[in-house]
């Protein structure tokens, strides 16, 4: 699903802070409109973490979980960092609410080739990959032109100051199937240091979780899909058995 303010999706109404929770809710809309009893979850990024938060607050719901390179899962606020997760979560809000309450005729506009060039830098993606990806975020702006739509709001979203060792009991509780895919450059540049109970499939009592390592960065799944695509299949086909007994397809 694309996330209000992400995608064709319509955003939050402005001038509001967009927290965590009010996300969370938004798959719970998904939900509902559907009618699903159940489902399998499957996020990337902050999805990751919508889904974690949103499998505790609907208990039952979600049968199994994937999350690709989950780095937010990382929300982890010790003490000593209480106020620079203040700052980050509050102060630079108000310090920026003219840009973060700007509706999308004020944003700025770019060529095609420079909002590609934009994705490319910013995401690591290929031209085809950005192309593709512009379709999404971006509407036509007049004079050959276009503008982004995301809401910049997500970029600094709020939640709760969680400490490590809390967010290491939440999460490890859980007691549905979990496969975690990892990109390698996302490890190696710490977005991981916070959260070290994920490379223990050991710290989940349930014997519930696996963790797959995989190479490339965050948006591996898009340039690379063929480097995820494997494990996801075994473990939809099979569940954790699957990955244990390396099944193939």
């Amino acid at each position: 699903m694309e996330l209000p303010g992400n995608g064709k999706s319509d955003p939050m109404p402005p001038g509001l802070m967009i927290s965590l929770y009010d996300l969370v809710y938004s798959i719970q809309v998904v939900v509902k409109h559907f009618r699903w009893d159940s489902f399998i979850y499957l996020g990337h990024s902050m999805g990751c973490t919508l889904g974690y938060i949103y499998n505790i607050s609907y208990p039952g719901k979600i049968t199994k979980i994937i999350q690709l390179d989950p780095i937010t899962i990382g929300f982890v606020v010790p003490v000593e960092k209480f106020s620079n997760w203040y700052n980050v979560s509050f102060k630079s809000y108000f310090d920026n609410y003219e840009r973060f309450s700007r509706q999308n005729a004020d944003k700025p506009r770019y060529t095609r080739e420079e909002a590609i060039g934009k994705l490319v830098k910013r995401r690591g993606f290929t031209e085809q990959a950005a192309e593709e990806t512009l379709v999404r975020v971006s509407e036509p702006a007049g004079d050959g032109l276009v503008r982004f739509t995301f809401d910049e709001r997500i970029e600094i979203l709020t939640y709760p100051p969680i400490s490590p060792d809390y967010i290491r009991k939440l999460f490890t509780n859980i007691k549905i199937p979990i496969l975690t895919i990892i990109a390698d450059a996302s490890n190696k540049s710490g977005k991981y240091k916070e959260t070290p109970f994920l490379f223990d499939e050991k710290a989940f009592p349930n014997n519930n979780h696996r963790l797959r390592e995989v190479f490339g960065n965050h948006d591996l799944h898009v340039i690379h899909p063929e480097r995820v695509a494997s494990f996801v299949a075994q473990f939809l086909l099979y569940g954790i058995n699957g990955l244990d007994n390396k099944a193939k397809l």
